[in-house]
């Protein structure tokens, strides 16, 4: 598919883990995307095949409603039974041809990495797009399986295709990001976890316009 600017400017991370208020996951991500998320990507690790596959058919559904490309993280199989849009899969799992011809040629893949090594691999070896991440925009902030915002500037210096930066992303984080060569981010309990989805997605939405 052909992914706009837009599209990749604020993708939400759907994850039910990530909900704060009472409502399903359908009606959450509804709401993100009224709020005006580009994109939604469905991350849930803990469903059962037929659980997930339920949800994922639930979300493509909604998504086409509103014109939004609907992704789903890791699992293939269920990308390709509900016909997504595309996937998101880790590094070391991206495998280009198996996943062209799973899906066809038509449908974006993005790749999960953490350095600009892999970045340019991904890049030779097809991907749509990139997610790099999780995040570490405050100084004094640890944890060694994030990156930096110098880290997330050699990544997006090292490849063309577009750049999304995702995880421990707050709303009052965003001008960190500014000038990194990012092309959007992908928030999950920045926008999930308040009480107000669809004003928090409203929010990022208006600041990734401004900052990217």
């Amino acid at each position: 598919m052909l992914l706009r600017k837009r599209n990749l400017q604020l993708i939400a991370v759907a994850d039910q883990s990530a909900l704060r208020v009472n409502i399903s996951l359908h009606d959450a991500v509804e709401r993100a995307v009224k709020g005006g998320v580009g994109s939604v990507l469905l991350r849930e690790d803990r469903l059962g095949k037929d659980a997930l596959m339920r949800e994922a058919v639930r979300l493509k559904i909604l998504c086409g409603m509103y014109d939004v490309p609907f992704f789903i993280m890791n699992r293939l199989d269920i990308a390709q039974a509900v016909d997504a849009d595309g996937v998101v899969v880790r590094g070391e799992e991206f495998d280009a041809r198996a996943i062209r011809r799973a899906m066809g040629s038509d449908r974006a893949i993005g790749v999960i990495i953490k350095t600009a090594e892999k970045a340019r691999q991904a890049e030779e070896d097809g991907a749509a797009f990139l997610f790099v991440g999780p995040m570490r925009v405050k100084e004094g902030e640890n944890g060694e399986e994030t990156i930096t915002t110098e880290e997330l500037m050699e990544v997006c210096g090292n490849v063309r295709i577009p750049v999304v930066a995702y995880g421990g992303i707050a709303d009052d984080d965003m001008n960190s990001l500014r000038g990194t060569g990012i092309c959007g981010i992908g928030v999950a309990t920045g926008i999930f976890s308040q009480n107000d989805i669809e004003n928090a997605a409203k929010l990022f939405r208006e600041q990734a316009a401004e900052v990217l």
